[in-house]
Formats: C-alpha cells, structure tokens, sequence
C-alpha cells in the first residue's frame, strides 16, 4: 500500500481531532502464522495543544493475561500531511503521514512481555477513518525484516 492511494477516500483523517479525548478500543494479536496470540482492550486519551500543534497521547493496552503496555505518545504535526512522534520506548522517532481517510506510522519500539522482558520489532501502523467516532487500525511487526505478528484493532471514541 502506498499512502497517497487514499488521497481521495474520505472522511479525512484528522489525527489530532480523532484522538483527541477518549477512546476505547480492541484488538488482536496474530503470529506469523495467522494463530491468535492474544486479545487486548484499549484505553485512550489525547489532548491536542493547538499553540505548540502536538497531540499528547497515553494509549493503555491492557491484554487478556494480565499485562499492560503504557505508550505516552507526544505527537507534532509538521504539516503537509507529515507527523513525527517520540515515545518513551521508541529509538528516534515515529514518522507518520496522513492522506484521505488514511494515516500511516513507522518506528521501532521495545515492546513489554508478560514476564517483563522487552523485545524490539519494527512496526508499520495503517489507521484508517471510517466515520468521526470509528476507526480500524492494521500493524504489522517485524524484527530483522521479518514479520513476526500483526494487530487488528477498531477504535471508538466517547
């Protein structure tokens, strides 16, 4: 997928207006191989400052065996469609882009396991709008340029 294939598609997705707020969503994990690795559920709230144009995002993911992952998101709009994020657990920067109804995220992050380790995957976010209150989301998670899981999740905001 190429993100400026959605240029067209509407509604347009805003990032900073569809998560702003709170939000609840749920989702999947799949392996590699397509078998459920586990469920999860999704807290969110984001505030968007329009003086410093940042979104300030906490996203609680909380899964089925007990264990959450905290993500606290400081998000800059750089326009032309452009975003750039920084995460606690993230090297660098996140780069996003935003076209049509479409919003796409890269970085690499240490992800939290249930034991505590950490381990490091790429990831490649597609957010896609559906109305001003839903939204699907698509990741797919690589480590050594190999897709090792992916996650479907549908966010609603309220």
């Amino acid at each position: 997928m190429n993100i400026d294939d959605f240029a067209e598609q509407r509604p347009l997705f805003v990032l900073e207006n569809f998560f702003s707020g709170s939000l609840r969503g749920w989702g999947i994990t799949l392996s590699r191989m397509g078998s459920l690795q586990n469920r999860f559920t999704i807290e969110a709230e984001g505030r968007y400052e329009a003086s410093a144009n940042t979104l300030s995002l906490k996203e609680t993911y909380a899964f089925e065996d007990g264990h959450r992952d905290i993500l606290t998101w400081t998000i800059i709009n750089r326009g032309d469609g452009n975003y750039e994020g920084r995460e606690t657990l993230i090297d660098g920067t996140a780069q996003g882009r935003q076209s049509g109804n479409a919003f796409q995220w890269k970085y690499h992050r240490e992800v939290p396991d249930a034991n505590g380790s950490k381990t490091k995957f790429g990831f490649n976010d597609w957010f896609f709008l559906h109305d001003e209150n839903h939204m699907t989301a698509h990741a797919s998670l690589t480590k050594l340029g190999i897709e090792f899981a992916t996650i479907q999740a549908f966010y609603e905001r309220h």
